[in-house]
C-alpha cells in the first residue's frame, strides 16, 4: 500500500499591517473653518437683533416714576443774554495818558500830534478872506461861507468850478494841505496848499504842487481822481 505524502500544515498567514490614515488635506481644513467663521457671525448677529428687540419693546418710564431734583441737584441756571456789543468809536488821546505820561507829554504839540486835525480857526493856517490863486487858467477861491466854514471854489470832476467845504487841515509846517470829503468815503487833497513859513522866507502865500504841469478834469492824476 502506497503511501501518501501527507502535506505539511502550513505556516498561519501574517495579517497585513495596518495602512497609517490618511492625512486631512488643507483645502478641507480651509472650508471647516470657513464655515465655522460664518455660523458664530450668524449667532452673533441672531443674538444683537435680539437684545434691540426686546431693549425697543421696554416701555418708557412715565414723568410721573421720575423722582423730582433734590434743591442740591438742580442744574444752574442758565446765564442772560450778553448785552449787545457797543459800536467802536474814537475815545481821544487823553484816553492814553494815564498809562503813558511820558510818551503823551512828547507828543503833544508835535507835528505828528498836529498832523491831521478838524478844520477850525484854531488850526487852520491859510488865507481864506476871499482869496483867488490862478493856476492854467482856472481861478481858485478861498473864501468862508455865512456859518464860518472853510470853503474853496475850484474846478471839480467836470471841470466846472464847485464850492468845497474844507474837512480837515493836512499837516501844519512847513507847509499846510487841505482834505475835502467826496462820496464813498474818500478824502481828496487839494494840490494847492499854503506855505506856512514866514514870509521873510518867501512863506504866507498859497502856491501849486505842479506849478509847471497842467492837469485839467481830463488828466488822470486831476486832484479829483482817484489816484
Amino acid at each position: 500500500m502506497s503511501k501518501r505524502a501527507r502535506a505539511k500544515p502550513s505556516a498561519p498567514a501574517t495579517p497585513p499591517a495596518a495602512l497609517p490614515a490618511a492625512p486631512v488635506k488643507p483645502a478641507r481644513q480651509k472650508t471647516f473653518l470657513l464655515v465655522a467663521g460664518l455660523a458664530l457671525l450668524l449667532l452673533v448677529i441672531v443674538a444683537s437683533l435680539f437684545i434691540a428687540t426686546r431693549e425697543d419693546a421696554t416701555p418708557p418710564t412715565s414723568p410721573a416714576s421720575i423722582a423730582p431734583l433734590a434743591a442740591s441737584e438742580q442744574p444752574p441756571p442758565l446765564p442772560s443774554p450778553a448785552a449787545a456789543p457797543v459800536a467802536a468809536s474814537y475815545v481821544g488821546a487823553s484816553r492814553c495818558q494815564s498809562c503813558h505820561e511820558s510818551e503823551f507829554k512828547a507828543w503833544s504839540g508835535s507835528h505828528h500830534q498836529l498832523a491831521m486835525q478838524d478844520a477850525t480857526a484854531a488850526t487852520v493856517l491859510g488865507d481864506f478872506a476871499d482869496v483867488s490863486f490862478n493856476y492854467q487858467g482856472v481861478a481858485s477861491t478861498f473864501f468862508k461861507s455865512a456859518d464860518g466854514q472853510f470853503m474853496v471854489r475850484t474846478d471839480g470832476p467836470d471841470g466846472k468850478l464847485s464850492d468845497y467845504p474844507i474837512s480837515y487841515t493836512f499837516g501844519v509846517y512847513p507847509l499846510q494841505q487841505y482834505l475835502i470829503a467826496f462820496p464813498g468815503g474818500r478824502y481828496q487833497t487839494l494840490p494847492i496848499a499854503w506855505d506856512a513859513r514866514p514870509k521873510s522866507e518867501g512863506g504866507q502865500r498859497w502856491f501849486h504842487l505842479y506849478p509847471d504841469q497842467k492837469i485839467d478834469h481830463t488828466d488822470a492824476l486831476h486832484w479829483t481822481g482817484i489816484y
